[in-house]
């Protein structure tokens, strides 16, 4: 096995800065409403990529030439990764943050100065600068505020349009699917009640022929996560409904065959019984979620055959009730029984302690947001498309962006963007009044503080950036640039405006990357490194 080669500061240090700013450099353009496009070559020799969103640059970044200089590289594709994954928006932003840091933070360590000092002023004056930031937070009042949000994190004015009256109808905890088509096309729509991935068994069962789905209002409903096949265990549940002042049942299971559908089938076109027999069709895992949300909207009993029961035994204390069941041929939207709040409230809370409880780049943090969501009927879909794939790939990112960065909007209030926030915050980093190494760091933290409305500016390449941050400073902390137009204007009153939830995870991420590359002094640089899509 080939002997790792190690190297130890300062080798350490040029080389993972070196590939530390290549990547930096790439992702800078991206960052601001003038945001520049990077052309990504496809492996496969296909159409080639158009990319804006920072995170996806990043990840399509999998290794440099350098074997030192690609530590420096992966070091900020990781950061950037766990910003994405954090907030969706503000990866171009954590990038020039974090690389401006490193920089004025390597020449204060050149000159003599203890890195683990610098490091210690450097998180001090990032506490400070983050409880400035949630001072000036202001809350989202409007539909018109969180359309202005969403432009300055999309600057698509059509989609942010849509992205403000999603999130002002579903609110902070509102789950949104997004769904491609092939042609130009933007368009919402809005799902009442939980929406769970199935299919209406039969299309003898459909009751709306227009939708093509099968309908019942105020129903009971049966849970049985199992294979309903036989005629013996639907006997006993269509007696139950045939009991039933409305007559009717509906039924959602795994797989659902003949004889037994035959049998529903024919006592709903009979008119016996009025039924709505649905399959749920995700993987098992996540299935049997679905079942466990069910149970909670409905108040049904989940009759498990892996626990010894079966239809056959089935009790009138085993049926939910629903207000409306619609399924057709790839979902079900179930509305819950009003009588089901308190327990649709407990799920709800219970999913939000687990989903506290992960880390960022846990892949189950997803799934607990969508159950939550449906649970309390905040389910929408947001419908794109263009001609070429290029263009819908490049739709969606900045979709995306606006999904993830919406509802910090929304928790976390907004203030003045366009890189203004941060400048307001560095008067409270003077005020520290660190002094020594300490003070050190927190110098460089105020210096860095600029680098995104720097980089905005030159961006947009007409104006000289010193000299519009000397007349933003001149004039008053109100004032910031406006990229799109080209000149500085009133931020509030333009509606250029940030989440703070995301200034404030682009701030502790760029400081938690840069003090990690900072303090490192001896790198081990394996022969054959694992290479990995995921950062």
């Amino acid at each position: 096995m080939p002997t790792p080669a190690v190297l130890k500061s300062p080798q350490v240090e040029s080389r993972l800065k070196r590939g530390f700013d290549r990547m930096a450099d790439v992702l800078a353009v991206t960052l601001g409403p003038t945001q520049g496009l990077v052309l990504s070559q496809a492996n496969t020799g296909g159409e080639p990529e158009l990319l804006t969103d920072a995170a996806t640059i990043a990840r399509r970044l999998m290794q440099l030439p350098d074997r030192a200089e690609d530590v420096g590289a992966m070091l900020l594709r990781n950061l950037v990764w766990r910003m994405h994954l954090k907030a969706g928006d503000g990866c171009a932003t954590a990038a020039v943050l974090a690389q401006a840091i490193l920089t004025q933070a390597y020449r204060y360590k050149a000159a003599g100065a203890n890195a683990m000092l610098l490091q210690r002023g450097l998180k001090k004056a990032a506490t400070a600068a983050i409880e400035a930031l949630q001072a000036m937070a202001q809350p989202v009042e409007d539909e018109d505020e969180l359309s202005q949000v969403a432009q300055t994190v999309t600057g698509d004015p059509e989609l942010s349009l849509i992205l403000g009256e999603i999130f002002a109808i579903l609110g902070a905890d509102g789950y949104v699917t997004i769904e491609d088509y092939v042609a130009p096309y933007l368009e919402r729509e809005y799902q009442e009640g939980g929406r769970f991935t199935g299919r209406l068994a039969s299309p003898y069962l459909i009751s709306e022929p227009v939708t093509r789905r099968g309908i019942l209002a105020d129903c009971p409903v049966v849970l049985y996560p199992g294979q309903v096949s036989r005629v013996e265990d639907v006997r006993p549940l269509l007696e139950l409904a045939a009991r039933q002042p409305s007559k009717q049942i509906a039924l959602l299971a795994h797989d659902i065959k003949d004889p037994a559908l035959t049998v529903l089938v024919a006592n709903h076109q009979q008119k016996k019984v009025k039924v709505a027999a649905v399959e749920l069709r995700r993987p098992a895992g996540k299935r049997r979620t679905d079942f466990e949300d069910l149970a909670a909207l409905t108040g049904a009993a989940i009759i498990d055959p892996e626990l010894g029961r079966g239809l056959q035994n089935i009790t009138p204390a085993d049926l939910g009730a629903a207000h409306r069941v619609e399924a057709g041929p790839e979902n079900v939207v179930v509305i819950g029984s009003p009588a089901q709040a308190a327990a649709i409230r407990t799920q709800i809370n219970d999913l939000q302690a687990r989903l506290t409880g992960l880390e960022p780049d846990d892949d189950s943090a997803d799934e607990l947001r969508f159950r939550m969501a449906r649970l309390s009927g905040q389910v929408a879909t947001l419908k794109l498309g263009a001609y070429s794939k290029a263009e819908r790939n490049l739709i969606r990112q900045q979709a995306l962006k606006g999904l993830r960065s919406l509802p910090l909007a929304l928790r976390e209030g907004v203030a003045p963007g366009g890189g203004a926030a941060y400048l307001n915050c560095i008067p409270a980093v003077n005020r520290l009044g660190l002094t020594g190494e300490e003070g050190w760091g927190a110098d460089i933290l105020a210096q860095a503080l600029e680098a995104p409305f720097r980089r905005i500016v030159a961006n947009v390449g007409r104006q000289s950036p010193a000299v519009l941050l000397a007349q933003v400073r001149q004039q008053g902390a109100g004032l910031g640039y406006d990229a799109r137009r080209d000149r500085l204007v009133a931020l509030e009153e333009a509606g250029i405006l940030d989440p703070v939830g995301v200034l404030r995870l682009a701030l502790e991420t760029a400081v938690s990357g840069a003090a990690m590359a900072l303090t490192t002094e001896v790198m081990v640089l394996k022969r054959n490194p694992q290479q990995s899509m995921e950062p």
